[in-house]
């Protein structure tokens, strides 16, 4: 073990920590961060029969790396938040639900390709129920509840463990809709049941129809999953509540995943925003890029002016979702992406994964060749040092994978294995344009925040085909569990909604009184949960579209009493918003102007180390050469490897050059240039 891992604490000492815990498709991810801001991290692989082993087994090695025993750092620990793929890839399983949507337009246009998938509920298990509220929120037919008790025994009987519920207009009045939830818990109290007015509070009956069904879905499996980990916890001497990083930022408490386990969707990306988001205020970095290459998938997602994009309604594996969460993009683009070569003899990259199991060929338990094997072949990987020698690969196989795809080829080994890291390298650059040419910016006024196993290996190569001018690996020594990182800072977070129609001119009277209701509620939840209002915080937004618009937008709104004059301001601050957002003149304010609805963003702020102490874990003088394979040069080069040490400033490496981390590799291309700011981020100029 070297020096950086090996940081032993007093197991007596009183000083508090957090844990976060990220799985993803091949790793899990533990962050031991204290109050000191020691920040200490740990692998493991996931293991996909049962992931609550592969999570316990990650807080085991960060226990080891402190010299404690599991009892003893889960005592100390004041806060554990899990960022989970459970229900994410529950849903994934599935090829798609319903309409069709989140297709580009050259595969609508493909229309022998072209196809709707296999709902996620039979058009059998789909029964209706009499009852009827309008528009205006009035019953126009009572609920039938006989018909509900039937239709939940009819469906029990038949074999099914979850029932969504999703009437017409329940936005305007959820009161059927709750009912009827009582009613099926009642008939049949061993099925999990969900209704859409309780998920979603905006208009729109298909999304908030999807968003139920979805959340119905994944229910029964997320609540096995949440129990085993709370049940392990505490078995292991945790005394609180685990939390679980959410879609829209922040956590939630264990009671409100089980309700809407949904909201756990994408929480993995989200919890490595949240640590950038950070990160990039301490440096003074207001406009990021945030790449994420993990196992499986490559995940990019925008700060803008400091605040991460975020979005109202998403399309997941085709799905399309109505809850606001962080706008993230990912690719099937990730170390355990599979190379193979189609009919027309071309060699292509992912979307398929090996995943955990059976990995990558140089896993030992895999023969088909990945992105990582690629890179283990160009020397970019160290079998000798990945995961810091924990985990011993074989580089024979991973030629003798990218070799069967080079005989087809006819190319030489080298060549290949240049060109799926090529390849890859490129699919990555053009998410990174996607989600920033095509959003309006400008990705030379950004940097790249490096992060995941796989970031510090592929980013600079990356961002430079992107058109991005600078990485920043954060925080080297934790960068591979950034996503650990941030749900271990991670605030807990609620979202109220209220739909409205109003028509300008608006009043402050009504607004004042929409906002302090759902304050007094967020508010109370909040106190329930433990925080007082010295650590609450409250951000409002109102929903607003141009009259006989279907779309709208969310507009910022200032704390406290609103005035007559700050009602009618509203109206220029979303003139903004929207020509921000569709460029200039894009509005038509002669149309008239609506708000749709009222949103609430409910804070509970956490306690929160500095990111101080790997910034003190610098590097020495390059420790070894090695041979590497560079794509630029199109041949082997005598490169520089820099070891991690304590306490050692460096002056400028140019590359080609690799910085060895306990779990990844910094990779400084020809041509670039790389040092380290103040707090130890390794910042890679690529001009």
């Amino acid at each position: 073990m070297s020096e950086a891992e090996n940081i032993s604490v007093n197991a007596g000492g009183a000083r508090d920590l957090s844990i976060g815990v990220d799985i993803g498709g091949t790793f899990t991810d533990c962050i031991v961060a204290m109050d000191d801001g020691t920040i200490v991290g740990a692998k493991s692989p996931t293991t996909p029969h049962d992931r609550s082993e592969g999570f316990f087994a990650a807080i085991d090695r960060a226990a080891d790396k402190l010299n404690l025993s599991v009892d003893v750092l889960l005592a100390r620990c004041r806060r554990l938040v899990h960022g989970t793929t459970t229900g994410t890839n529950a849903i994934v399983s599935r090829d798609g639900a319903g309409r069709t949507a989140g297709l580009p337009p050259d595969e609508l246009l493909n229309i022998s390709e072209t196809y709707k998938p296999q709902p996620l509920i039979p058009r059998n298990r789909v029964i209706e129920i009499p009852e009827r509220i309008d528009v205006d929120g009035e019953e126009i037919v009572a609920l039938d509840e006989d018909a509900v008790r039937i239709a939940a025994r009819q469906l029990r009987d038949g074999g099914v463990e979850a029932i969504a519920v999703s009437f017409l207009w329940s936005v305007k009045n959820p009161g059927h809709e709750q009912r009827a939830v009582a009613i099926i818990a009642e008939a049949v109290p061993d099925v999990f049941v969900t209704c859409g007015s309780e998920l979603v509070g905006t208009m729109g009956e298909y999304e908030r129809t999807t968003t139920a069904v979805i959340n119905a879905y994944i229910g029964p499996l997320m609540l096995r999953y949440i129990s085993a980990i709370e049940k392990g916890a505490g078995q292991r001497g945790y005394g609180r509540e685990v939390l679980f990083a959410q879609c829209g930022g922040g956590a939630i408490t264990g009671s409100e995943a089980r309700r809407a386990p949904i909201r756990t969707v994408q929480s993995g990306p989200v919890a490595g925003i949240i640590a950038t988001q950070h990160l990039a205020k301490a440096i003074d970095e207001p406009n990021v890029l945030a790449a994420d290459m993990g196992g499986t998938t490559f995940d990019v997602s925008v700060i803008r002016g400091g605040e991460p994009l975020e979005r109202s309604t998403s399309i997941f594996q085709r799905l399309e979702l109505a809850l606001p969460m962080f706008d993230v993009e990912s690719i099937g683009a990730g170390g355990g992406s599979i190379a193979w070569i189609d009919a027309s003899g071309r060699l292509n990259v992912g979307p398929k994964s090996a995943g955990a199991d059976p990995g990558p060929a140089c896993y030992g338990t895999g023969d088909q060749a990945t992105t990582t094997d690629a890179d283990v072949v160009l020397g970019l990987i160290n079998p000798n040092k990945f995961l810091n020698g924990r985990m011993r690969i074989d580089p024979t196989r991973s030629e003798a994978a990218v070799s069967r795809l080079a005989e087809q080829l006819n190319l030489g080994l080298y060549e290949t294995a240049a060109g799926i890291s090529r390849i890859v390298d490129a699919k990555m650059a053009d998410l990174i344009r996607r989600m920033s040419v095509m959003r309006g910016f400008d990705p030379r006024q950004f940097c790249c925040f490096a992060f995941g196993g796989g970031g510090p290996v592929h980013a600079a190569a990356v961002a430079r085909e992107a058109g991005v001018a600078r990485v920043i690996v954060p925080l080297p020594l934790t960068a591979a569990l950034w996503s650990a990182v941030g749900a271990a800072t991670a605030d807990v977070v609620h979202v109220f909604q209220s739909p409205q129609t109003l028509e300008e001119p608006f009043s402050a009277e009504h607004i004042n009184a929409e906002f302090s209701a759902m304050e007094t509620q967020a508010v109370a939840q909040l106190r329930d949960e433990g925080f007082d209002m010295q650590t609450v915080s409250l951000t409002r937004r109102v929903r607003m579209k141009y009259a006989m618009q279907v779309h709208d937008v969310e507009v910022p709104l200032k704390a406290g009493v609103l005035s007559p004059q700050d009602a009618e301001q509203l109206v220029d601050v979303f003139g903004k918003v929207y020509e921000n957002l569709f460029g200039k003149g894009s509005g038509f304010r002669e149309g008239g102007i609506e708000i749709t609805g009222f949103q609430l963003r409910a804070r509970g702020l956490t306690e929160k180390a500095e990111f101080i102490s790997t910034g003190r874990s610098l590097m020495t003088r390059p420790g070894s050469h090695r041979r590497i394979y560079w794509g630029e040069h199109a041949d082997f080069i005598d490169t520089p490897v820099w070891e991690i040490d304590h306490d050692q400033q460096i002056p400028p490496i140019n590359g080609p050059a690799l910085v060895q981390l306990p779990d990844s590799v910094i990779v400084v291309r020809p041509q670039q240039r790389a040092s380290m700011d103040e707090l130890g981020n390794l910042i890679i100029n690529l001009n």
